[in-house]
């Protein structure tokens, strides 16, 4: 489990893979090409962004034709007692433990 916990926070140690949570928040799903419009990056580089996130469990993915799907996967998430809303709304100084 630890193991776990420490892949979560691994991929959650980059400010762009934050926002792409902070996009996803309260939102059931969203497509890759909607939250590419709200970066500056390639499609490339997000897609980079997109496979850690996945690797560590926090995006689930799913296709739909050849648009590909994501949502937060926050069953994972609670399994580990992460609170990834709570993270992702912390400001500098916050105490999140």
């Amino acid at each position: 489990m630890s193991r776990q916990i420490i892949g979560v926070f691994k991929a959650l140690s980059d400010k762009t893979r934050i926002d792409i949570l902070r996009h996803l928040l309260g939102k059931k799903e969203i497509a890759c090409k909607e939250l590419l419009s709200n970066f500056s990056l390639s499609q490339p580089t997000l897609s980079h962004h997109f496979n850690k996130l996945i690797d560590a469990n926090i995006l689930k993915e799913r296709k739909e034709g050849v648009n590909h799907i994501y949502s937060i996967n926050y069953q994972y998430l609670r399994q580990l007692g992460i609170d990834i809303q709570k993270i992702i709304n912390s400001k500098k100084g916050d105490r999140l433990i």
